[in-house]
């Protein structure tokens, strides 16, 4: 028997089944036998929630084998009925006026994203980097671990730059497309971009792919291959998979909060870091060259598009200086002009920003915001 779920919040970080999901802002709490609940804090109690992930994956299962399963138990009562000699096994029966009907299940919600215009040497791996990084945890393969991404080939073999992505919840599909779609899939150092790609949501016809141990994929028969039982062993599976994907999804709702929409790294894409641009004997034979160079940075930049900063670091050795634009576009724009150039006698180094930590003095504003 499950041991019941604590109800003191400050309880919760002991208890393994327990996680917070940013994405949902809620406890997410899963039993041994696969049962999700959501704790409830206006009731301080844990209730079921609505959807039932366990039963949509073994639904998955069915679909995969071609056995639905209204068909799997009514054959199995069929068959019984015959063994027993009942000629009316076929024959419906009435249902029981004093039951209580069950209400229609609610429609299974799309977890999958369709993605084109991904590079024609782009990988799976590359591809559940970037999906998984900026929307969410992508789902797995039961029984492999592999990430559920199918890669299109044409009729010649080669990768035609489509590709399926199924995440593990339903809100990762309008947060891959909010933020990924009509967006540059590879930014590179020099400031070129590769791999203008689009994403939708992806159509019901996805769940008919099938993914092999590989962790590539097949399309699924439509018949008469062999029939995968539901069986205590796969729902077992399904558990275990369903703890850990609730697991990484609190790992990730950690790194990267769905309340904030944007993930840092988003903004990072539309900052150049700039070195050699000054160096700091020359700020301190003349402190007004500091403002002089920063005004011929905006100058030149902002041919490039809108710049919204420019933040000098007067006490980095190298001379670094970081321009913030309005658009993913402008900034690879500017590495691409900026970088080799010379400048006051040096050669400029233009790259996007990975996040690094700068040094500058108390004098030197923040920002220097339009």
């Amino acid at each position: 028997m499950d041991l019941p779920f604590p109800t003191d919040v400050q309880e919760f970080d002991s208890d393994e089944r327990i996680s917070f999901s940013k994405l949902d802002n809620k406890f997410i709490a899963v039993h041994d036998d696969g049962t999700e609940f959501e704790f409830d804090a206006d009731l301080k109690k844990w209730v079921p929630t609505e959807d039932e992930p366990l039963e949509d994956d073994l639904d998955d299962l069915r679909e995969y084998s071609g056995t639905p399963a209204d068909e799997d138990t009514s054959n199995k009562k069929r068959k019984q009925g015959v063994e027993n000699g009942d000629a009316n096994a076929d024959a419906p029966k009435p249902a029981r006026p004093n039951k209580k009907q069950k209400p229609p299940p609610q429609p299974k919600q799309n977890t999958a994203v369709y993605v084109t215009g991904l590079p024609a040497d782009a990988t799976v791996d590359e591809v559940h980097d970037l999906f998984s990084r900026k929307a969410g945890v992508i789902a797995e393969e039961i029984d492999s671990g592999a990430p559920r991404i199918k890669m299109y080939n044409d009729d010649k073999g080669n990768f035609k730059g489509d590709a399926l992505i199924v995440f593990f919840k339903p809100q990762s599909v309008d947060m891959a497309i909010m933020l990924l779609d009509d967006t540059n899939f590879r930014f590179l150092p020099s400031g070129t971009t590769e791999g203008r790609i689009r994403v939708q949501a992806a159509d019901s016809s996805y769940k008919k792919t099938q993914y092999d141990q590989e962790g590539g994929a097949r399309e699924a028969s439509n018949g008469n291959g062999q029939k995968r039982q539901r069986n205590e062993r796969d729902r077992q599976k399904i558990i275990k998979k369903t703890q850990k994907l609730d697991a990484k999804l609190a790992d990730w709702d950690d790194d990267d909060p769905y309340a904030s929409l944007v993930p840092s790294n988003t903004k990072r894409d539309k900052t150049v870091i700039l070195r050699h641009m000054f160096t700091l004997q020359e700020l301190e034979e003349d402190p007004a060259a500091l403002l002089e160079i920063k005004e011929d940075i905006r100058d030149e930049c902002s041919k490039l598009g809108a710049v919204t900063s420019v933040v000098l670091y007067d006490l980095e050795p190298d001379g670094v200086v970081s321009v913030k634009f309005k658009t993913t576009e402008s900034a690879a724009a500017c590495i691409k002009l900026m970088n080799g150039r010379s400048f006051g006698g040096s050669t400029v180094e233009a790259s996007l920003s990975v996040g690094e930590k700068f040094k500058k003095s108390q004098n030197e504003a923040n920002e220097d915001s339009d």
